[in-house]
């Protein structure tokens, strides 16, 4: 994944253990939020994978996948909690679309499904760093 971050007007940049401690206190109405990639390799891949929906359920209906780019060229200390990742709608990549049903069709709709992802993790983010 390459990223041009001129194309980025305002994004948060968080290290993986604050974004895990925001993960892991979101749960909006039976949704969650999670690491789904090892981290160890999020480097030589270059972003990290984080789940949305039910982690024990691989439907596409109930569950989406995105890649967040990874800012840091190694983990320092080794230890992967202090990676960086960005969080913009401009450089998120969902692994594949959300599939809905609507009048008894299959649909996608991106943007609901970058906002339901989203949206969620920044205000948690804000909340966080108000109260320090």
């Amino acid at each position: 994944m390459t990223i041009n971050l001129d194309e980025i007007d305002l994004g948060f940049v968080v290290s993986l253990a604050v974004l895990r401690e925001v993960l892991t206190s979101l749960n909006i109405q039976g949704r969650r939020w999670w690491v789904a990639s090892d981290p160890a390799d999020a480097v030589a891949n270059n972003y990290l994978t984080i789940g949305h929906g039910d982690e024990r359920c691989v439907d596409r209906l109930n569950t989406l996948y995105y890649r967040l780019p990874v800012l840091s060229d190694y983990a320092p200390g080794g230890r992967t909690d202090r990676l960086v990742v960005l969080l913009d709608s401009s450089v998120i990549v969902a692994e594949q679309p959300g599939l809905y049903m609507e009048k008894g069709r299959v649909v996608e709709d991106e943007i609901e499904d970058i906002q339901a992802f989203l949206f969620p993790i920044l205000r948690a983010l804000a909340a966080r760093f108000g109260k320090e």
